[in-house]
């Protein structure tokens, strides 16, 4: 079974991204912040898979991955739907369809200190007892996703980036019977300023993590001086 990777991310531009945490940093600083999560996430996940597919948007921002090494091995594919649930869906369509012995794994780039070992573990799941695989976000979403086929309904009715995601696609997993549902352990996304401490606070005490996400932590020491405003 081919191990595939779908990150959804935008492609980091001033002003379209971490808008949440804009009046602490300024929209510079936001836009290094989310490209430094970027870069860990994508380096930290080829590493485990087969296949990366970046589900990138606004579209027409291609040409932004010629930095990365290697980019010839990435599969860009642009974002497509209404909401998430929409483009999220049609990123596993794709996925799904250039390989149906696949076992997909969806995450975004907003949780660049998760473990990688987190998405083995999906992928091992979904290799051996699962259908689909979980992992629960502190803020009530969830930072990945996995399956080996497609759910058409799966996304449906989901009120996203509310504190409700993970109870509604949860419902939504039970509506469809299937034989095997596996949660993960849970991570955090990075939103808001309280959650930038947070990260700030797991550097400082976990050297592990420094090794996670070395451009995030090279973000911090560069920019500490905004803990101090």
């Amino acid at each position: 079974m081919k191990r595939t990777i779908i990150i959804m991310a935008k492609v980091p531009r001033a002003g379209n991204v971490k808008t949440r945490l804009q009046p602490f940093l300024s929209l510079e600083e936001c836009r290094t912040l989310a490209e430094a999560f970027f870069f860990d996430t994508i380096n930290k996940t080829r590493k485990i898979c087969d296949e990366l597919f970046i589900a990138f948007s606004p579209a027409g921002e291609k040409d932004y991955f010629d930095k990365f090494e290697n980019s010839e091995d990435l599969i860009l594919i642009e974002q497509n739907g209404a909401n998430l649930g929409e483009r999220m869906a049609n990123a596993f369509k794709f996925a799904v369809g250039a390989n149906s012995d696949a076992a997909v794994v969806v995450i975004g780039t907003d949780s660049p200190t998760f473990p990688v070992e987190f998405a083995e573990r999906a992928f091992a799941d979904l290799e051996t007892k699962a259908e689909i695989v979980l992992g629960k976000s502190d803020d009530g979403g969830f930072y990945l996703i996995g399956a080996k086929k497609i759910y058409p309904t799966l996304f449906d009715c989901i009120e996203w980036s509310s504190a409700k995601v993970f109870e509604q696609i949860t419902a939504n997993i039970e509506d469809l019977k299937i034989s095997g549902f596996e949660t993960i352990s849970g991570w955090y996304d990075v939103d808001t300023m309280e959650d930038l401490r947070r990260l700030r606070d797991e550097f400082l005490e976990t050297e592990a993590t420094r090794k996670i996400a070395p451009e995030t932590y090279q973000w911090m020491i560069a920019n500490r001086e905004i803990f101090k405003r």
